[in-house]
Order: structure tokens, then C-alpha cells, then sequence
């Protein structure tokens, strides 16, 4: 006997912070009675989310994408108000540090980027970087630029506020369903097929992340992303090193970033080479998954220790406690893709490139907008999905593209 099918108005793929943002997004837009329905495989926020490092940096040369954080962080402000309840953003503010006059263009570049959207900053000598930042060797620095609006955030913490509010306002959340196919006609997209059956709807956002690049592909649809690693280390605790109140710290002349965690210090680096994922070797689980080239890390660190310890000379004797290697799903221009697909009502929200936590309050906004048919603050076509032309995300060449594009990433 064929189970009957569960109907409602927009379906999201996928519980983790993007979808889940969407989520809110939708409900907190949408008509009187708009049926909507999450659907998560695992448990919300258990993938690529809980991964992340989730540094919110809002000073970006890219307008499109500061419009994006900025939307994020008035998010949070709703957020609390919805929920009543202060939610653990901590606005530690981000000093980004040049060592090198090939750094120069980008500090300035943030100070232009800070200025244009009101945010505080100050050009700081090294004598005033030393007691925010202990651990930094400050003789290398020639200039350093504090933007104090910035900050960071528990990532699962922030993705449970999107489903907590989200369940307020009625939308379904329901874990433990993984998607096998979905259902298309002439018309557009109808719904999904699922392991607890048939999941109706005349409109779908796709917010699967690294799985979505096959899943989509089935139908057609191309995205112009790549499973590439992010990945970064956890020193032991050490307060007088580390503080609390600590900025987080951009370093581009190594390709490396860093904050406070839990007494520790987070740090990570951008791989020099091509390290990714074709789409099928993507378990159903992310943890414990080992990518095929340098699958602990530990060459990415050896090849990159002598630029980071001469910034952080106690990385010599401080020992590492945790290294955690994460995937995300990154473009070649290290934007997302918001948008509509070739299948009507097929909506995408994916390709963070290791920005998911700052940009998810502006792609669920955006998204929103979309799927409701509402104005869209500013422009979409930085996030087309069609903005690569012609290419095929199961290209082992397209794939190295995407992954150079973090390898070439100076902001946090």
C-alpha cells in the first residue's frame, strides 16, 4: 500500500546553518498559513556546520558579500528578541596584521571596505598590538588594522537559534531523511523522494551543501562548486597567551587566520595545493572522513610552520590538541550561489566557500526574497549559478580550480 504523500508550500533540503537560516527567513516573510518543511539526513547542524570556525568578519572588498555578513549580525539581533535569550556572539573585533609590503593593498583595502559601511576601526602600532594578542611576535608586524565590529560565534550555537525561532513560526523540521531522488515534471520541481517517502512541494531550496553538487547533477543542473578542504588546529589552554577578549587575527602574508578558543588558540591555514573531494567519495557523515592527498594535515603544517611560528614563536614549545578537518563546498570566485535553477521552483543556497556562519543571515534573506517573490536588497547576479558558463563539477581540472581558489583566500 503506497503511503500518502506529505504536501507543503516550500520544502528545504538540508539542516544545516544555511538551510536552516532559510528556514527563518521564509517563515518570518511568508503568507498566514505558508506550509513549510525542513528535511535534515542526519541531525541538524552534524555536517559541514558543525566544522566550522565561524569567524564574522563584515569589512569585505566584495560590497555584495559584506551586505551579506551585515545582514547576518542583524540576524543575531532578531534573533535574540524572538527568542529572548543573548546568544554567545563574541564582537572580539578582527585585527588583521601585514609582516610584508605585498599585504599593504589588502589592509587598505579593508579600511576602504570598514569606512564604506560605518563600521569602527584604527590603524594600530605594534606596541598596541602586543597586549590585545600576546601570542604574536610583534617585530614583524609593519602595520596592523583593527576592525572592532567583528567577531565570532559558536556555529551549531547560532544554527539552533535559526531552528529554534524557525519552530516558532511554525516550520516543520524533521531529521533522520535522506533524499533519493526528486521529483520533477514539465511544470518544475514537485518534491522529493525520500527513505520515509514522498515529500510534496511546488517549491524546493537545495541547501545540501558538498552533497548537493550529485544530487543536482542528475537533474542537469551544474553547480559550480567543489568539495575542498578547510581545515584548522586547536592549541592547548593557555590564558596569558590566549585571552578571552582576544581579537581574531587575519594574517595574509601566510594565508592564515586565528582566535581565541576556550583558552586555546584556533589557527588555520589554506592549503598551497589542490586538496578536495570528488562528490562521490562524500560519506553520509563528515567526521572521521580523511581526504586522499595529506590526510592529517600534517604537510600543509610543515610546509607552512616557518611563516606561522615566526608570527607565533611559541608554537614551538606550545603543543596542539586538536585538529579538525572539515569540508567546505568552494566556487572559483569563493562566492555563493543563490539563485533559481533551470528547473522552475528549484531554488539553491550553497557554495559558502568556508563563509557559511558570517554570510547565512543574508542567504536565508536572499533566499527568501526569492522563493516569495519579494525585493531583493541589492543584486543577485555576484551569486548566479550560470556566472561560470558552461562547466561540469565532476571535472577533476574544474575541481583543482575551486580548490585553488581557497589556497588564494587572504580574508577570515
Amino acid at each position: 500500500m503506497r503511503m500518502s504523500a506529505q504536501v507543503s508550500d516550500v520544502l528545504i533540503i538540508g539542516g544545516g546553518i544555511l538551510g536552516l537560516s532559510c528556514a527563518w527567513s521564509i517563515a518570518s516573510s511568508a503568507p498566514k498559513g505558508c506550509r513549510i518543511t525542513l528535511l535534515e539526513a542526519n541531525t541538524l547542524s552534524s555536517g559541514t556546520t558543525s566544522q566550522a570556525a565561524a569567524l564574522l568578519t563584515r569589512a569585505r572588498p566584495s560590497h555584495e558579500m559584506a551586505r551579506l555578513v551585515a545582514t547576518t549580525f542583524d540576524a543575531i539581533d532578531r534573533l535574540e528578541t524572538e527568542l529572548n535569550e543573548s546568544l554567545p556572539l563574541r564582537k572580539v573585533g578582527s585585527l588583521h596584521i601585514s609582516t610584508s609590503d605585498l599585504s599593504n593593498d589588502y589592509l587598505t583595502s579593508t579600511e576602504s571596505a570598514a569606512r564604506s559601511f560605518d563600521l569602527r576601526y584604527q590603524w594600530l602600532n605594534p606596541n598596541q598590538v602586543q597586549p590585545l594578542s600576546p601570542w604574536l611576535k610583534t617585530q614583524k608586524i609593519k602595520s596592523a588594522l583593527l576592525v572592532e565590529d567583528d567577531g565570532y560565534m559558536d556555529p551549531v550555537q547560532l544554527s539552533q537559534a535559526y531552528a529554534s525561532a524557525a519552530r516558532k513560526k511554525g516550520v516543520q523540521i524533521i531529521q533522520g531523511v535522506s533524499i533519493k531522488d526528486l521529483l520533477v515534471s514539465s511544470q518544475g520541481i514537485q518534491g522529493v523522494l525520500t527513505n520515509q517517502g514522498v515529500f510534496e512541494a511546488p517549491q524546493v531550496v537545495c541547501c545540501a551543501g558538498p552533497w548537493s553538487i550529485k544530487l543536482l547533477h542528475d537533474y542537469d543542473v551544474r553547480l559550480g562548486m567543489a568539495a575542498v578542504r578547510s581545515h584548522y588546529w586547536i592549541t592547548e589552554v593557555n590564558h596569558a597567551l590566549f585571552p578571552s577578549h582576544a581579537p581574531m587575527v587575519i594574517m595574509p602574508d601566510i594565508n592564515a587566520y586565528a582566535r581565541p578558543e576556550v583558552g586555546g588558540l584556533l589557527f588555520g591555514l589554506r592549503d598551497q595545493q589542490a586538496v578536495y573531494a570528488f562528490p562521490d567519495q562524500i560519506p553520509a557523515s563528515v567526521h572521521g572522513f580523511e581526504f586522499d592527498q595529506d590526510p592529517t594535515g600534517l604537510e600543509c603544517l610543515e610546509q607552512q610552520w616557518q611563516g606561522l611560528s615566526d608570527l607565533f614563536p611559541a608554537l614551538n614549545d606550545i603543543g596542539l590538541a586538536h585538529y579538525i578537518s572539515g569540508i567546505s563546498s568552494y566556487t572559483p570566485d569563493g562566492k555563493p550561489i543563490i539563485d533559481e535553477t533551470s528547473i522552475s521552483g528549484l531554488y539553491v543556497a550553497t557554495g559558502c566557500s568556508g563563509g557559511g556562519i558570517a554570510i547565512s543571515g543574508g542567504v536565508g534573506e536572499a533566499i527568501a526574497n526569492l522563493v516569495l517573490n519579494k525585493t531583493t536588497i541589492g543584486s543577485l547576479e555576484t551569486f548566479s549559478i550560470n556566472r561560470f558558463g558552461a562547466i561540469n563539477p565532476l571535472d577533476q581540472a574544474f575541481m583543482v580550480t575551486c580548490a585553488l581558489a581557497r589556497s588564494q583566500k587572504k580574508s577570515g
